[in-house]
């Protein structure tokens, strides 16, 4: 998974071909913790298909706000630069692979 910040947040999120899941998520977040190993194995199962990148919203706030993020974990899918649909709360993978492929299925 790639991390991610203001600087790079337009040409890896809003400029890439491929959608790109952005984890929204911070440090201190226990749920957060739990989820990031889930995202890591669903990033290599899902590699041709969807991009997963990791945002801390303590050191990216203007972003997080920017897309009303109000609790994490949050992942939001983008397609084209636009937000497609968001998963927010700690889900198992099993959970997290079907909500995907139902958002990949809107792309």
């Amino acid at each position: 998974m790639l991390d991610i910040d203001k600087d790079t947040f337009e040409k890896e999120v809003l400029k890439n071909s491929l959608p790109v899941l952005v984890d929204f998520w911070a440090p201190w977040c226990g749920p957060c913790r739990v989820v990031g190993p889930a995202l890591d194995k669903l990033s290599k199962e899902y590699s041709t298909k969807l991009k997963f990148s990791k945002l801390n919203v303590d050191d990216n706030q203007e972003i997080a706000v920017q897309f009303d993020v109000r609790g994490i974990p949050c992942m939001i899918v983008f397609s084209n630069g636009k937000e497609l649909d968001r998963i927010i709360g700690a889900y198992p993978e099993a959970e997290l692979r079907k909500k995907i492929d139902l958002i990949l299925a809107k792309v």
